[in-house]
């Protein structure tokens, strides 16, 4: 006979469904060409050779598995032309949040109820920052993907009497979970970290429980995992050490780190300032007080809400290690945390939110308000994404029709490396930095990007490169970025440079100014 659904369930199915559609939207979202700096770096090593690829990461911050999977996915569904490689890299970026959606449907439902499940798809797409990652050409959506489904599995292996043990479904889980852990290795340092709390969880249920047996499949389970690790991170260190201190970016830890992780995990997308604060504060807290509230630790005599409340502290401590590893290290070693970082966590950081929302469900006077009000918020947050992303895909197309009056044989001069590099990826025509050097591997991967000045630069090196390339006959712009190119124009039409606006445009988040350069033939021997 088939059991009736109970008045969870219809929120759960509610919920399931609501993330069905949002992920649609993200979909729908992915039909846009603006890209960041950041992105960047993904699409140029996707279309590289597979060896050139590992060769680069090997050097860059990140490991290549995601690259790998963006190559994969443009080669199997893209042919040539850029615009339509930035949509197929937007809808990879979907592809693990469709698949959180399936744990959430098979798993999450079948251990923690349908009520759980549709709360914890509903949040993975929702909570701050999250949606952000479900269009952005970045590998942090698989790494979040890859810790929560290599959880997912250690809790079936400590659920012994369902399918973990030593039985045959068992192998099965401790195959998932050591590959979902390469993978998660392979796809960012910090979801290494992560996958290390994954095993620290299951070491610690089967010492508790006394498993002793099942300790000779966890321990070549973790050495596979080191066994195909270890040859990729002694290389890509040994690189990386010579090549990222050329050019290092994150800054020192502060007072403000703590509050700074809280804001990023928790502050919704409010249009006001001190309501966003205030929500980030109360969500804050009552994650705080929910372990408490859903009674871990006081059911001892059921063993199912003693594992599940067991399992939900082991999820917390993921996003915990993350941060605790990222601070040692900055202190001991040098600077290397991030609040981005945490995103590999987060998927399980809301799964045991949802888990211990839902053990609150008896008490309906605190669970029908509670998840109301995370129903608001994480709508608003989505409606904040949406309107972000439609705005930047409005600026975009009015971008690339102020960017078709460049031919390809015309020369741009940028102030701003970003925007070089970012608008190098539309542009195929040779391109000059004003003030420094454009970042070596963007040179390596996008070969038109040039300094302006070879050497130590200097405003009178800068202006002589200039007036050389403005006598060469071809047209020259210049997409002046910040309250600096006014500074900058001044210097050029003390030196005789004349430059002209043509536009004012964005593209993905650089804003900047098109100008036409020529030089002042009544004024060509000023400077």
């Amino acid at each position: 006979m088939k059991q009736r659904l109970k008045w969870d369930d219809y929120i759960g199915i509610f919920l399931l469904s609501a993330s069905v559609f949002l992920l649609g939207v993200s979909v729908f979202l992915s039909f846009s060409r603006d890209i960041w700096y950041d992105e960047l770096f993904s699409m140029g090593l996707a279309v590289q050779p597979l060896g050139e690829l590992v060769s680069i990461t090997a050097r860059d911050v990140h490991p290549p598995l995601y690259y790998m999977i963006v190559k994969l996915f443009l080669s199997l569904f893209g042919t040539a032309g850029s615009a339509e490689y930035v949509v197929i890299a937007k809808l990879t970026s979907v592809l693990p949040f469709f698949l959180c959606i399936v744990y959430a449907a098979t798993k999450v439902r079948k251990h923690f109820g349908l009520s759980s499940a549709g709360l914890f798809a509903f949040l993975v797409l929702t909570m701050p920052k999250l949606a952000d990652y479900t269009v952005e050409v970045r590998m942090y959506g698989y790494a979040l993907f890859f810790i929560t489904a290599g959880m997912l599995h250690a809790y079936e292996l400590a659920c012994r009497e369902d399918t973990g043990g030593t039985g045959k479904k068992a192998y099965g889980n401790w195959a998932a979970l050591t590959l979902y852990a390469v993978g998660a290795c392979y796809t960012h340092y910090f979801a290494c970290v992560a996958a290390c709390m994954i095993y620290l969880y299951l070491l610690s249920v089967l010492i508790k429980e006394k498993r002793w047996r099942e300790l000779k499949a966890f321990f070549i389970s973790g050495l596979c995992c080191v066994v195909c690790y270890l040859p990729w991170l002694g290389a890509a260190v040994a690189m990386q050490v010579g090549q990222v201190k050329e050019n290092y970016w994150i800054q020192p830890l502060s007072w403000r780190t703590i509050p700074g992780c809280i804001k990023f995990i928790f502050q919704p997308s409010f249009a006001g300032e001190k309501t966003n604060m205030a929500l980030a504060v109360l969500l804050f807290l009552f994650y705080g007080a929910l372990p408490v509230l859903a009674g871990n630790g006081r059911d001892v005599k059921s063993p199912e809400k003693s594992r599940q409340a067991f399992f939900s502290q082991g999820c917390m401590n993921v996003l915990a290690g993350i941060i605790l590893f990222g601070m040692l290290a900055s202190v001991l070693l040098r600077p290397v945390f991030v609040y981005r970082y945490m995103l590999p966590g987060l998927g399980v950081f809301w799964l045991a939110f949802a888990i211990m929302t839902d053990r609150l469900r008896e008490r309906k006077f605190i669970f029908l308000p509670v998840v109301c009000v995370l129903f608001v918020i994480g709508a608003r947050n989505y409606r904040a994404f949406y309107g972000e992303e439609m705005w930047k895909r409005v600026q975009m197309e009015a971008a690339e029709e102020a960017l078709a009056q460049v031919g390809k044989e015309d020369i741009i001069l940028y102030n701003f490396d970003q925007t070089q590099a970012v608008l190098s990826y539309y542009l195929d025509n040779d391109s000059y930095l004003w003030y420094g050097k454009p970042e070596k591997l963007i040179q390596e991967m996008f070969p038109s990007n040039h300094a302006l000045v070879e050497g130590e630069f200097s405003d009178e090196a800068g202006i002589e490169a200039l007036k050389n390339l403005l006598a060469q006959d071809k047209p020259v712009w210049f997409f002046g970025s910040g309250n600096a190119r006014d500074e900058i124009m001044e210097k050029w039409s003390r030196a005789g440079i004349r430059a002209q606006e043509k536009g004012s445009v964005m593209v993905e988040r650089y804003w900047f100014n098109i100008y036409s350069l020529c030089a002042d033939s009544n004024n060509e021997n000023i400077g």
